[in-house]
């Protein structure tokens, strides 16, 4: 057992399946139900511990070839290294540590407990999100979404729908950060836009203007709001820059806000210890 989540919460590529179980047989029996495999897109497929990716299979045409077949590799960036019946042994056992050190109760000096937290954050968020904040649709979730300006390409955290239909940016970080509040407000400037173009799609015979989003196949099945996105910032509570509030009070009332400050042993328990929101603070 894993769980499967996806960039656009699609269905695990077919052609992929094979390279997954070859990785997974390698995996301890008892951490499998830990892994995340997660779809980059519809020929390559990311395996993740708490956010991690530890392993990726890549469905291609092969060299001097018009057939395909499966790139698999382990290990993260110049360390990516393909799987082979030789190396087989060093990926178990690169699985056997990474699975011993990264959990909810792992030593914070550990170097593979401390990676990458704020994706370790956003699995958690990902995860759990309907629970944690039952007015955002968590069947329709979309992570590390790029979002475009001009001469810029950005990516967003997460993104979904409010029950009402309208867009939800949210923005997280792990530890302190002055600028979270700015750089979630660029993000928000940006989806608005993509938003606000609306065009007629295919097949909607001049019914329905489409947003962006909508055109490009996310949401399917739902009607996007042409509302302004609401804005979303979340961070554990201790972790919460103290300048990141009054930077908010600065905002346009266009911008819907809110500062969501969770528990600080969230890789346990994630829960919301307390929420401060634009209305609240022009009061």
């Amino acid at each position: 057992d894993y769980k499967v989540t996806g960039v656009q919460t699609c269905a695990l590529p077919i052609c992929c399946q094979a390279g997954i179980d070859r990785l997974l047989a390698l995996v301890p029996q008892a951490a499998r139900e830990r892994v995340e495999v997660r779809a980059a897109s519809a020929t390559e497929v990311g395996l993740l511990l708490h956010g991690l990716e530890f392993a990726r299979v890549r469905h291609g045409v092969a060299a001097h070839s018009f057939a395909r077949e499966d790139e698999i590799t382990f290990g993260a960036g110049a360390n990516e290294t393909p799987l082979t019946d030789e190396n087989k042994e060093l990926y178990r056992d690169l699985c056997a540590r990474l699975f011993l050190s990264r959990h909810a109760d792992g030593a914070h000096t550990d170097p593979l407990f401390r990676l990458q937290p704020e994706h370790w954050l956003e699995a958690r968020l990902r995860g759990g999100i309907a629970e944690l904040l039952p007015g955002l649709r968590g069947d329709l979730l979309y992570t590390q979404v790029p979002a475009l300006s001009v001469g810029d390409r950005g990516l967003l955290d997460l993104l979904t729908l409010d029950r009402n239909g309208r867009l939800a940016v949210i923005e997280l970080k792990a530890d302190e950060d002055l600028h979270l509040p700015l750089q979630a407000l660029d993000y928000w400037i940006r989806v608005r836009a993509l938003n606000d173009d609306r065009q007629p799609g295919a097949g909607t015979g001049g019914g329905r203007p489409l947003s962006a989003f909508e055109r490009q196949g996310y949401f399917p099945g739902a009607e996007v709001s042409p509302l302004a996105p609401r804005l979303l910032l979340a961070a554990p509570a201790l972790r919460i820059h103290p300048a990141n509030e009054p930077v908010l009070r600065y905002f346009s009332p266009q911008v819907e806000w809110e500062l969501i400050a969770l528990s600080e042993h969230w890789r346990r328990e994630l829960k919301v210890v307390f929420r401060k929101r634009s209305g609240d603070a022009r009061n």
